[in-house]
């Protein structure tokens, strides 16, 4: 009769501390406040394809990545994909996001209308992105908006040399036309 009562003693213990791991790990997070940046001084267009895009944000990632981090790889086709491959009990499962991106009033990439799968295993886009925000190590250009389901690329915040600031312009994968203006602040 005492290994009942210890038995179903552990099994609740357990089965709390699962809901609250699940309970914290699925909290929804604030959506992030992104300013509107407005600078003055002379602009200048630039114009690039998503081959040219692919290689400089590829290689920025290679540049930045952590060691012992997960890796992870863009790829600008008919949509933005971010993937991966997370080892499962010894063997890789690939993880792959899919974004629409589109350029909003204020210069920034969305990257919106998201999927995700893991395997063969389409997952929650939500509580993926509020997991990602709690415990990836993102740049500060990098918001995410769980809530509604969006990533925020403000690509004015991306620092590429003292008094320049990046705004994008248009983000169309179909017709391969990215561009993005280049403000002079100095």
């Amino acid at each position: 009769m005492k290994w009942k009562v210890l038995f179903f003693s552990l099994l609740g213990i357990n089965s709390l501390v699962m809901a609250l791991l699940l309970f914290y790990m699925f909290q929804s997070s604030p959506s992030p406040y992104i300013s509107n940046v407005n600078v003055e001084g002379p602009t200048f267009t630039v114009q690039t394809s998503k081959q040219h895009l692919n290689a400089l944000v590829n290689d920025y990632i290679q540049k930045h990545e952590k060691k012992g981090g997960l890796s992870y790889n863009v790829q600008l086709a008919d949509r933005l994909y971010i993937t991966s491959a997370i080892p499962i009990f010894g063997k890789p499962v690939d993880l792959t996001m899919a974004f629409n991106p589109k350029v909003d009033e204020n210069g920034h990439v969305v990257l919106a209308h998201p999927t995700m799968t893991f395997g063969q295993l389409r997952l929650p886009v939500p509580y993926v992105l509020t997991y990602i925000n709690k415990h990836a190590s993102l740049p500060n250009w990098v918001k995410i908006d769980a809530k509604h389901e969006r990533i925020y690329i403000v690509v004015s915040n991306i620092r590429i040399k003292e008094g320049l600031v990046l705004k994008a312009k248009t983000f169309d994968l179909n017709k391969n036309d990215i561009t993005f203006t280049v403000t002079i602040t100095k």
